[in-house]
């Protein structure tokens, strides 16, 4: 809901943010420190009338909402499991147990959209009010209003978010969802550092999501490293937590290829950022982590010239009782991880979804050939599956497509299967190193580890599989730490991530129950990764070694430049630097 709209320009200042004082940025609706109706009317001239009530995606289909409205909720139910489409609602999460708080919410049921989920349509954890940005000069307006009234900050674009850090309840939301132009720079000449310029480098604004993206610039002959679900706003907490897809092992993380960012800072300036200008902020931004140090704008990022993907593709049901699946299960994992050094020298990439009854493989080579390559490093794998007596084979193919965006819809149909939109989602991850696939010993000790949390998983919860990804950067090393994603990511082959789903709200004794139970799972792969970490975008929110886990090394370094740059921690998300606990 538009509050008013107004026409008035906006001078911005820089804000005076005191390093000796942190207010804690606490207020909340019914306070006296809570703006007045006026006040937030006169913000809201201040951002040319971008100002918006936030109304829960779901609220058009409460009959006791007072936004209950039939030919809106029409809508939003045909929208309501589409990941893109969910994307364009500010009042909404990807997954809907970051969009509840408790037993409050304003959710519908994804199987069947016209079924509620609660009695009464609530905020949950949404913000009451958001600014809808459409250039830099909000951000720095919303930040200086918020700072005046000692409210907290969130920042979202699509919401495709596995911690709900970009849905915080009381605080005021920066939406950069319709900060979504793009550009191209055959010759990029960055802003004051003649060692950044180069060739081929594409600009997104920071509410463009991946599969604009990747239409975009093949327009100009050319692919980006982003993520294979295309809803994800790449230029956001993706591309500033490290930014892992199809291209990972071929090019590196997303961060790896940032080029320069525009971004405003606590203090309300907006700042063009590079290895010459403010480095120590760029290099932070360039892995550890989005929401924590400033609101990025804008994302330049170096592009590749587009070549064709090859696929492999493997769908088996085990067959037998549950002694003999699990004994399937520990075998094709096994030869999975035998494969894996070489696969990761070929460069091969993508990701299996292991249940304890079926396995979905789909390994990935983006190279100029005609699929030859792909097919002799996978040919004893797919001669293996092929004698296999206790498993009925779906598929075990191979595919190839002219460029990356020819290839969209089949990653878009996988992506609809294994990330869902509009259900609930808990995960728990953690990155295989190199050393484990050298000897049969370590290679049992993982498998093992791997199987434990598959079936674990399954006694927690209905809806669970288990992905190991191998989207790793085995072409990088980034031997001089130019960039701060998680160091363990450059000795990785393997990304364990277990899943699990459920599409009503649980018991909170289930609830807990599961959450336990998925951190618990982790131990075995802890203990064969000793010093290692987790993605800091796709791993259990109730990590409790955190710091380490998810920044390893960089963390300290990390934290200066955060009390730097945003002393008064204008900034906070849930176990990101500087994050002070759950007081916060």
């Amino acid at each position: 809901m538009l509050l008013v709209a107004s026409s008035f320009s906006f001078f911005v200042f820089a804000l005076a943010a005191s390093a000796a004082t942190d207010p804690g940025c606490n207020c909340q609706p019914g306070q006296k420190c809570w703006p007045s109706w006026q006040e937030w009317q006169q913000f809201n001239q201040t951002i040319d009338g971008h100002l918006h009530k936030t109304i829960p995606m779901g609220a058009p289909c409460y009959g006791n909402s007072p936004y209950y409205d039939v030919a809106a909720c029409d809508v939003v139910e045909g929208n309501y499991s589409d990941s893109i489409s969910r994307g364009s609602y500010y009042g909404q999460t990807y997954w809907l147990n970051w969009e509840a708080c408790g037993t409050s919410g304003c959710s519908l049921f994804e199987p069947d959209p016209e079924e509620t989920l609660y009695s009464t349509c609530s905020l949950g954890r949404l913000a009451p009010y958001y600014v809808a940005v459409h250039n830099a000069l909000h951000i720095s307006a919303a930040l200086q209003f918020a700072q005046v009234h000692n409210i907290r900050i969130s920042v979202k674009n699509t919401g495709h978010d596995f911690f709900g850090r970009s849905a915080v309840p009381d605080s005021l939301a920066i939406w950069t969802h319709n900060l979504n132009n793009f550009d191209f720079y055959q010759n990029f000449t960055a802003f004051n550092c003649p060692s950044a310029n180069g060739q081929n480098v594409g600009e997104m604004g920071a509410g463009v999501i991946a599969g604009d993206a990747y239409r975009f610039f093949n327009l100009h002959g050319m692919d980006i490293t982003g993520g294979y679900e295309e809803s994800v706003g790449i230029a956001g907490g993706f591309g500033q937590g490290g930014g892992v897809g199809d291209f990972t092992t071929t090019y590196g993380l997303m961060v790896d290829n940032a080029v320069e960012f525009e971004v405003v800072t606590a203090d309300g300036q907006v700042r063009v950022i590079n290895e010459c200008n403010d480095a120590e902020l760029f290099w932070a931004m360039r892995g550890g982590g989005g929401g924590t140090y400033a609101v990025l704008t804008k994302f330049r990022v170096q592009l590749h010239p587009s070549i064709p993907i090859h696929t492999y593709n493997l769908v088996a049901n085990f067959t037998g009782d549950n002694t003999t699946q699990s004994q399937t299960l520990r075998e094709i994992l096994t030869a999975h991880a035998n494969n894996q050094i070489e696969w990761s020298a070929q460069l091969v990439t993508g990701s299996v979804d292991y249940y304890p009854e079926k396995v979905s493989f789909s390994a990935v080579l983006p190279y100029g050939d005609d699929g030859s390559k792909l097919k002799s490093a996978t040919a004893g794998f797919f001669q293996f599956v092929n004698n296999r007596t206790d498993m009925i084979v779906v598929e075990n193919s191979y595919a190839s497509y002219a460029t990356y965006t020819d290839y969209l819809s089949v990653s878009a149909a996988d992506a609809r299967a294994t990330e869902p939109a509009g259900i609930n989602s808990l995960l728990a991850s953690r990155l295989m190193p190199r050393d484990l696939f050298t000897t049969p010993e370590t290679v049992d000790s993982l498998v093992e580890a791997v199987v434990y949390g598959i079936e674990k998983a399954r006694t927690l919860l209905a809806l669970t599989a288990t992905q190991v990804v191998f989207e790793t950067p085995v072409s990088n090393p980034d031997s001089n730490q130019m960039t701060s994603a998680l160091p363990a990511w450059r000795s990785a082959l393997w990304h364990v991530i277990h899943v699990g789903e459920w599409v009503k709200p649980l018991a909170p004794t289930t609830l807990e129950s599961a959450t336990a139970g998925f951190l618990q799972m982790l131990d075995p792969l802890k203990k064969l990764s000793p010093g290692g970490g987790a993605y800091f975008n796709e791993a259990h929110y109730g990590e409790p070694d955190w710091q380490e886990t998810f920044f390893g090394m960089n963390y300290n370094r990390l934290l200066e430049i955060k009390n730097q740059y945003d002393p008064t921690h204008t900034f906070d998300c849930w176990k990101c630097v500087g994050w002070r606990g759950e007081q916060e």
